[in-house]
This record gives structure tokens, C-alpha cells and sequence, in this order.
């Protein structure tokens, strides 16, 4: 309110032109009392402003609105792409372990959870955490939030294509990937590009994981950055074909 009350000339001219007590309007610029609502609505519609400023700061306001007209952009863009969407019974739901050559450590093989999941509107999506170590790397905290990442699968000729972007990093990622990587339907595998690091592409390994609670609670053992002969002799020798690469 009181970051609004800046754009008037004189707080006396406020409360004429709102016909609002110049005392009653002081206790709401000090928090110290609410506008009823048809004293809210008249300072929303003086200042063409939604109600929430009084609920939230107005540059958490700007942040959100800014967003909003991101994704409404980014969600046009998708609509043109209606037709790439994925039929369920084409890439099954769940938990998957994503595999790639580390950043950091080139000679390890990081290791990430990925859930795969389909929205309302019949949208493949992937959400997961960057690994504590890779995010440690880069400055974020230990907490999931600033970890989180979010991307949308799409149909291809043959095979998948995505997009992942984190909400705390200036980041994307973009990669597509194939099924029955030597004739094994639990893996898939491709290659992904980073924003930040567009030199070459990266190898990824997807893993699907069996839909119970132990293989999700047995693949937290696995998630990181490894050295690559703890890894299955399959992983290990997807990888060591792309050894020049990274």
C-alpha cells in the first residue's frame, strides 16, 4: 500500500479522490487495520491493481506476473506442438534413473531420479533434483527447492525428445532419446545438450525402475556422482564407448 500511495501527489489528495478518511487510511498504511471490501475495491480500481497487494509484497506480485506471461508465451508455443504428444502405452509412467557423464568429474558417471508422469491434459513431464553434489558445485543449497527441475517429452519419428529447466537456475537442457538400448526395454538411450555447455553432446542412459517402494528406496544408493566400475557392466559399457566425448 504504501509503495502505491507514491504514485499520488500528496496523501490528502488520495483520500479525497478514494473519499477515504485521511486517520483510517494512516492505519492501513501502518498495518494496522484492513480496508473492508468496498474500500478495497475502490483502491484497487483507483490504482488498476489485483486485491493481493494487501496479501503479498508487490515484487513477489511483479515476479509472479512476470511468469505468468512467460509461461503463457511458452504455452502457446506448445499448443502448436499438440500433435507430438505421447501415448501412454508408448512410454510407460514412473520412476526412472538418468545416467550421463559428469560435469565435474569426467571419469565418474552422475546418476539422477526422474519421475515420469502425465499430466490432466495427456502431457508427458519429468520432474526431478539435481544430485546435492552437482548442486553443491554451483553454489545452491542443500535443500530440495532450489534443486528442483521440470521438463515436457514429445513424440518424435523415432523415439523421444525433451526439455528440462530449473526454477532457481538460468539453465535448459534439451536431448532426445530411444527405446531398448541393446534390445533391453529398460533402457533407453541418447544424448542431451546444455545451455551453458554447447560444445558437444552428452550421452544419457535412462533406467527404468520397477514400480515398488524397495526399488525406489534401493535407488537412492545410486544417485550421485560415482566412479564408473561400481556400475553395472551394461551402464559401464555405454558409457565407455563415449570416453572420448567428455
Amino acid at each position: 500500500m504504501r509503495q502505491l500511495s507514491k504514485r499520488a501527489g500528496s496523501i490528502s489528495q488520495l483520500c479525497r479522490d478514494l473519499d477515504i478518511n485521511r486517520t483510517q487510511f494512516n492505519r492501513y498504511l501502518k498495518g494496522e487495520a484492513f480496508p473492508r471490501p468496498d474500500v478495497l475495491y475502490k483502491i484497487c480500481t483507483h490504482f488498476d491493481v489485483d486485491a493481493r497487494i494487501l496479501l503479498e509484497p508487490l515484487d513477489c506480485l511483479r515476479d509472479q506476473a512476470m511468469k505468468e506471461r512467460t509461461s503463457r508465451v511458452l504455452s502457446s508455443f506448445l499448443f502448436d506442438v499438440d500433435a507430438l504428444k505421447i501415448a501412454p502405452e508408448a512410454f510407460p509412467a514412473g520412476c526412472y534413473l538418468h545416467h550421463r557423464v559428469s560435469y565435474f568429474v569426467p571419469d565418474h558417471i552422475s546418476t539422477t531420479l526422474l519421475k515420469f508422469y502425465y499430466d490432466g491434459n495427456g502431457n508427458l513431464r519429468i520432474r526431478g533434483y539435481m544430485p546435492y553434489t552437482s548442486g553443491a558445485r554451483i553454489g545452491l543449497p542443500r535443500a530440495a527447492q532450489p534443486r528442483l527441475f521440470r521438463g515436457l517429452v514429445f513424440r518424435q519419428l523415432v523415439g523421444f525428445a525433451f526439455m528440462v529447466t530449473m526454477d532457481q537456475v538460468p539453465l535448459m537442457v534439451l536431448g532426445g532419446f530411444e527405446p531398448n538400448y541393446i534390445g533391453n526395454p529398460k533402457f533407453y538411450f541418447g544424448s542431451s545438450v546444455s545451455t551453458q555447455d554447447v560444445i558437444a553432446p552428452s550421452p544419457i542412459l535412462l533406467e527404468r525402475l520397477e514400480p515398488t517402494l524397495s526399488a525406489l528406496i534401493a535407488s537412492r544408493h545410486q544417485l550421485g556422482i560415482r566412479e564408473r566400475r561400481i556400475y553395472s557392466p551394461l551402464v559401464r559399457g555405454f558409457f565407455d564407448k563415449f570416453a572420448p566425448i567428455r
